[in-house]
């Protein structure tokens, strides 16, 4: 008797978890397709814009809530650069008056809406700022902005495809 009462509770409890889904998406039902056109740039760095559009892209397509659609979708996800900064982080000396630094961070900051074509109305609008440390001495720049890049798109998601 004993051990049924333990394990009923249990096995009550797994079963019971099996309907949840973990999409997290809070999507209008009517949104079946976005257009993703190219971010612009107001920064000093040149293709960052056409590097976070294509990392964004890819995300929204391997999430498979919504489709990409060229041209004008039920919703539109739309931004521009406006800020990239490569900062150092983390100093350290070697001798008297010597300063190195081994990490920076690489900062980017982006205005994004994400747009309901269908009823006009903007379900996110925002300014999102995303970083990407990187150790100077093995990594470059570049693996910074990649991490900032995908810290960007990371928060455009939470705040216009998915809730969490």
């Amino acid at each position: 008797m004993k051990k049924t009462t333990i394990l009923l509770p249990f096995v009550l409890l797994v079963f019971s978890c099996g309907v949840y889904t973990f999409s997290g998406s809070t999507l209008p039902a009517h949104l079946k397709t976005v257009d993703i056109p190219l971010f612009a740039n107001q920064s000093l760095m040149p293709g960052v814009a056409e590097e976070l559009t294509d990392v964004l892209t890819k995300r929204v397509v391997s999430m498979n809530l919504l489709r990409v659609s060229t041209g004008r979708g039920d919703a539109t996800i739309s931004g521009k650069v406006v800020d990239y900064i490569n900062t150092p982080r983390t100093y350290g000396t070697t001798a008297v008056r010597q300063v190195t630094v081994s990490e920076y961070v690489v900062r980017i900051g982006v205005e994004v809406e994400f747009l309901d074509n269908k009823s006009n109305s903007p379900l996110y609008k925002g300014k999102i700022t995303g970083e990407g440390i990187y150790d100077f001495s093995k990594l470059t720049e570049a693996t910074g902005r990649a991490l900032a890049e995908k810290d960007v798109v990371d928060q455009i998601l939470q705040h216009s495809v998915q809730s969490w």
